[in-house]
């Protein structure tokens, strides 16, 4: 836990460096380091929020719950869920979803359940940089296996020779954090495909694990695939970070679809990891949430945002992956050194992630969830940064 502490992510150290910044008065830094979105929660929430402090009671309001969440609340998600995706072979409800702390408290909830001490968790790189600390504390090994060139796609031959008869999981996210990929159904069913072979060669459930906080936020016409219709062990974890800009309030939940194996066993595994690691929800949270859960994503802003940024970029010759989904530039360094370039970035007042930190290496990450205005008036201190190099030196 001290390495933890110590050890922050480059995300993190960047964050805390912008906000020492402006406690001093700098004005002059545009800070691209962290997904915590700028755009208001909807107007839904703060109704939801004053119709719940006037109507009920301070014991329903503050109460504990039970650790999978209040009934009403899980309902209210279920009955989503099914509305976007259920079909006639396959239905969702209460007892498949448990609420937690958001999305890191379902993974955290999640890889505490079902790995052993020793068993491998594969990761696909670039990744999530808080995936290696999850997977770590329950003494499992971190596995990452380098996504598709250009395209990010998984590259399910590279996944195929990584499982071993250690691997309990994989982990996914679609839109993919930090590049913006959205998995395609061909290579979802090919992954799955693979994974329902390695189980039969190993005789063990091998879980796909999906990270969904971006879910909803997609562009041009690109529809993101419902991941258990693809793979029957898949667990989804979710958060309400992005679509309703709640990051703070640590809403989200873990759904088990009725298809995974010993489906009983693992919710009641999921109930025992949310004693334990007391990833639980909080109970006024969940009241907004169950008034909140049809409202859609802000996505037209964050295409606007998107537009800006990444058109402004690769105006002045930056060599940017354009995102499909989520929001966020994955942008080739101007050296090769990734982490030099952060700190010449960090030196024209840019907090870019350097990508080490997401297993990869020669990018940075840029975050566009901030004001249009931070996005439009770091273009001058790009274009210095670009003029400081003399363009790509690689």
């Amino acid at each position: 836990m001290y390495e933890f502490g110590a050890g922050k992510s480059a995300i993190r150290v960047l964050f805390e460096k912008s906000m020492a910044l402006q406690q001093q008065g700098v004005t002059d830094i545009w800070d691209f380091s962290i997904g915590d979105p700028y755009v208001p929660a909807p107007d839904e929430v703060q109704e939801a929020i004053e119709d719940t402090m006037a109507t009920m009671t301070s014991h329903e309001i503050h109460g504990y719950t039970a650790n999978n969440g209040l009934p009403s609340v899980r309902r209210a998600i279920a009955r989503n869920l099914n509305k976007r995706f259920g079909h006639e072979s396959r239905r969702y409800d209460e007892d498949d979803l448990i609420l937690t702390a958001g999305a890191a408290g379902a993974l955290s909830a999640t890889i505490a359940t079902i790995t052993n001490a020793g068993e491998d968790v594969i990761v696909l790189a670039p990744y999530f940089p808080e995936y290696r600390m999850y997977i770590q504390a329950w003494h499992c090994h971190c596995v990452a296996v380098d996504t598709q060139p250009v395209t990010f796609q998984p590259d399910v031959e590279a996944i195929e020779r990584a499982i071993c008869p250690t691997t309990r999981a994989v982990i996914i996210d679609t839109p993919n954090n930090p590049t913006g990929a959205v998995y395609t159904p061909e290579v979802l069913e090919e992954l799955a495909d693979m994974l329902r072979q390695k189980e039969k060669e190993l005789d063990r459930t091998i879980y796909l694990i999906s990270d969904e906080p971006y879910r909803e936020i997609v562009y041009d016409g690109h529809e993101n695939p419902w991941v258990p219709d693809f793979y029957e062990d898949t667990i989804v974890c979710y958060s309400y970070s992005k679509s309703l800009s709640l990051p703070g309030e640590r809403a989200g939940y873990i759904l088990v679809p009725p298809s995974v194996t010993n489906h009983d066993r693992l919710y009641d595994g999921l109930l025992g990891a949310q004693r334990a690691i007391n990833t639980i929800m909080g109970s006024l949270v969940q009241r907004v949430i169950e008034r909140c859960a049809d409202i859609p994503a802000p996505i037209e802003e964050y295409r606007r945002k998107r537009h800006i940024i990444y058109h402004g970029l690769t105006d002045i010759g930056y060599d940017v992956v354009r995102p499909d989904g989520a929001f966020y530039l994955w942008i080739r360094a101007l050296e090769q050194d990734e982490q030099a370039f952060s700190d010449r970035a960090f030196e024209h007042g840019l907090l870019l992630v350097p990508s080490d930190d997401f297993g990869s290496d020669s990018y940075v990450r840029l975050s566009y969830c901030c004001e249009d205005e931070t996005l439009s008036s770091s273009l001058p201190a790009f274009q210095a940064l670009w003029d400081d190099y003399g363009g790509y030196r690689w």
